[in-house]
């Protein structure tokens, strides 16, 4: 199966979902498909910040995550800034970025839906001097009012969580500035929630195979992804699949890693450890560039595993990687370890947004059919609430 334009094609290996339907859906699950963000209004805030060097990225989470996938899986091929992520309060990274950036030739974007994520506030002061820019909600949080104070420019962070804010102003206004077409991006995404919310669709049927699996005791996915521009969406993967499917002692984690390295520090647990694994191979069909092996003739002859050097001899790069991933989804299949392969078709704008918008809805699927509340994180509260109150009673 695959999708019906071909942006994302599926092989399931004959796997297949027991039944088609995944009930207990509620009326707003894809709400977060219907938001429309004001681009006039990402493209004029933009445009009067045309000429910063530096981008600093204040957020955590899904505050970050999407444009960190945009970035490294095109933007930093293509821009002329250069973006700094700050999701941390380690004061060796905050001096690293600081040392690097100054306030004539640098943009601070922070990103809280909420306005009170305490260590985003703490790196707002740190950064102050540095011209900034706000995303969060209309509520007269602490964010907004520092931004209020200080006049800083203030987008508006829609309605959705942060982990499903990635085709609104929290991914596109630091994409429009770091020159990424934010229109491709968006038209992707839509296109993909069409695709993807049809009575039958790929996205659904993997999320229904997933949790077959799940109940016969697989409680890991193995995620490994044939590509470095790709590998820039594991953050926002693990986190779309860990904290809106797996709650109330369900669902199932995942164990994400670059290939063809993941081969040679997890190919031993897939394989040989305990059989609990999921295999999702990902990959891209089309590279943006290519190279080739040249052997000289002088060394064709070389002993290699069981033939010679010469063998990779006029070799495409592009094959290369798809040959390393084939050896090992092969390997699963003769072992009979249950695996998907995904190909996404390019790296572009369009497919970016395409690619973030299917893992929204199947996040979504994976709750529902775990029977979960895809849009809480009940147990992520607790922690936020003791490191508050050290912060309390901190003696200066």
């Amino acid at each position: 199966m695959q999708s019906a334009d071909k942006m994302i094609k599926f092989d399931f290996n004959e796997l297949s979902p027991k039944e088609n339907e995944i009930k207990a859906f509620e009326p707003g699950d894809f709400k977060f498909s219907q938001i429309n963000p004001d681009m006039d209004k990402i493209l004029e805030t933009a445009g009067k910040y045309g000429n910063v060097k530096n981008l600093i990225i204040i957020g955590r989470g899904g505050s970050v995550s999407a444009f960190r996938a945009f970035w490294y899986g095109l933007g930093k091929y293509i821009s002329d800034k250069k973006v700094y992520f700050v999701d941390t309060v380690d004061p060796d990274r905050i001096f690293y970025v600081k040392d690097r950036c100054t306030p004539e030739s640098s943009l601070v974007i922070a990103i809280s839906k909420s306005g009170t994520t305490v260590d985003v506030i703490e790196n707002v002061l740190v950064f102050d001097g540095f011209p900034q820019a706000v995303i969060t909600t209309d509520s007269d949080n602490a964010l907004r009012q520092i931004a209020k104070e200080k006049g800083y420019d203030i987008l508006p962070h829609q309605e959705v969580g942060g982990r499903f804010s990635g085709l609104t102003e929290v991914g596109l206004f630091p994409a429009a500035l770091s020159g990424l077409d934010i229109s491709e991006i968006r038209k992707g995404g839509l296109e993909a929630y069409a695709d993807f919310s049809k009575d039958t669709n790929d996205a659904k049927a993997l999320a229904l195979i997933i949790k077959d699996l799940s109940d016969k005791g697989y409680s890991e996915i193995f995620w490994p992804i044939y590509s470095r521009k790709l590998f820039a969406f594991s953050e926002l993967i693990a986190q779309l699949i860990n904290e809106t499917a797996a709650k109330e002692g369900k669902g199932i984690s995942t164990v994400i890693a670059e290939g063809p390295e993941s081969q040679h520090f997890l190919n031993q647990r897939f394989f040989g450890g305990p059989k609990n694994m999921i295999g999702l191979f990902t990959a891209v069909s089309d590279f943006d560039e290519e190279e080739t092996v040249a052997v000289p003739e002088n060394l064709k002859s070389v002993k290699l595993r069981d033939g010679n050097i010469g063998d990779l001899d006029r070799m495409k790069l592009s094959d290369s990687i798809k040959f390393e991933l084939e050896g090992t989804y092969e390997e699963a299949k003769n072992l009979k370890v249950p695996s998907v392969k995904i190909e996404i078709q390019k790296i572009n704008e369009f497919n970016l947004g395409y690619f973030t918008a299917f893992l929204h809805v199947l996040a979504i699927y994976l709750a529902r059919a775990y029977g979960v509340n895809p849009f809480d994180q009940p147990e992520v509260e607790g922690s936020k609430k003791i490191s508050f109150e050290a912060r309390k009673s901190y003696k200066k």
